[in-house]
């Protein structure tokens, strides 16, 4: 069930609140972010400019390089990522893809039991 509260929806079967203003940003746009001193990774539809954690990531840099781009959703659940990693990626959050563009938070979308953002 979707429903619509002051500015915000709010999909109660995923527990997901999604802002209305957050910027879109595509595909497209992301793909020239994919370098060290310019990185941008898609995590479960979202959009994260990670270039200032690159030296930070504890299993370093080169996987998040990997990525750099394009979508990381599978190697991010794949590593089986902390709570607490989930909430650091909220500080380098800078949109979402549009729907059309999206994989996982659509109608009818890839379903990744657990994931938990």
């Amino acid at each position: 069930m979707t429903q619509i509260i002051t500015n915000t929806i709010f999909d109660s079967n995923k527990s997901d609140v999604l802002h209305k203003n957050n910027k879109t940003i595509e595909l497209k746009e992301v793909s020239w972010h994919d370098t060290r001193n310019d990185c941008w990774i898609i995590v479960y539809d979202r959009v994260y400019d990670i270039t200032d954690f690159l030296n930070e990531h504890p299993g370093g840099d080169d996987i998040l390089l990997e990525h750099a781009g394009r979508d990381a959703t599978i190697a991010f659940r794949g590593t089986g990522h902390s709570a607490q990693a989930v909430r650091a990626l909220d500080k380098y959050f800078i949109g979402e893809l549009p729907l059309e563009e999206r994989l996982f938070r659509k109608p009818n979308g890839i379903k990744l039991g657990n994931l938990p953002i």
